[in-house]
């Protein structure tokens, strides 16, 4: 009995050894550890064991689930890697946007500049103005200040001339941009309204000349500025709510009276 028990343990140690560990019972011989390393291996396999428990039941969908984590964030970084590529050409592009800019910028400032001063002379009929750069480091930021000198007077910024000296010089100003971008007709809705009686007359004698090039519809109340019209157009009210326009051909009428 004894003997049968024996081998039926052996057999299962043997059976045991193949289906934990995939080894043969001459393959297990050799590793078998010395009688006094014994107690410490159990030990040790115990802990382990008791490691094993507290990690809980092993999730068999970790090893598909890491793998599919791991090429979301292959592809990720892939994303990643072309939006940086992306961002940095379009910084490329805005520097060389901006380099253009403030070329073309500057360009135009000095054309609008050097036809300013002109014209705020022949308007003015004497005096001079400038135009000058808040902050030149800074061309996409910078603000533009005018300092105008009119005849007989020191040179100031816009802010401390009187009102109608403020609106001459913005007169010049629109003048001096058609002057660098001319323009086939331009609506000038009141401009001279500020003025008083002799600037008027500047203001009309400089408008006669620059109508050789551009054609002016002038809203108005000055009597200068109708004197030196080619066309009047009036607008009377005949009664409430009945407006009647009238129209008057000056060119017509200079050229029958002489």
């Amino acid at each position: 009995m004894e003997e049968a028990r024996l081998a039926q343990e052996q057999e299962g140690l043997v059976t045991r050894l193949a289906e934990q560990y995939e080894l043969t019972a001459a393959e297990a011989l050799p590793r078998a550890l010395p009688e006094e390393e014994t107690e410490f291996a159990r030990a040790r396999i115990a802990a382990l064991r008791e490691q094993i428990r507290e990690l809980g039941p092993v999730n068999l969908q970790a090893i598909e689930d890491y793998r599919a984590a791991r090429e979301r964030l292959e592809f990720l970084r892939a994303q990643e890697a072309d939006l940086q590529e992306a961002k940095a050409s379009l910084y490329r592009a805005i520097s060389e946007l901006d380099k253009r800019i403030k070329a073309h910028f500057y360009e135009s400032f000095q054309e609008i500049r050097q036809a300013f001063q002109e014209v705020f002379t022949e308007l003015f009929e004497g005096g001079k103005a400038d135009l000058r750069l808040v902050d030149e480091d800074d061309l996409l930021e910078t603000g533009i200040e005018i300092i105008a000198q009119p005849p007989g007077k020191k040179a100031q910024p816009l802010s401390l001339l009187s009102g109608g000296e403020r609106a001459m010089t913005a007169i010049a100003l629109v003048f001096a941009l058609l002057r660098v971008r001319p323009s086939p007709f331009v609506v000038l809705d009141e401009v001279e309204a500020a003025l008083d009686e002799a600037n008027v007359e500047r203001f009309s004698r400089y408008l006669k000349r620059a109508s050789e090039h551009c054609q002016f519809i002038c809203i108005t109340h000055q009597r200068g500025t109708m004197e030196v019209a080619d066309a009047l157009y009036g607008v009377t009210m005949e009664g409430t709510g009945v407006s009647r326009v009238v129209s008057v051909r000056l060119v017509d009428i200079e050229t029958e009276a002489s």
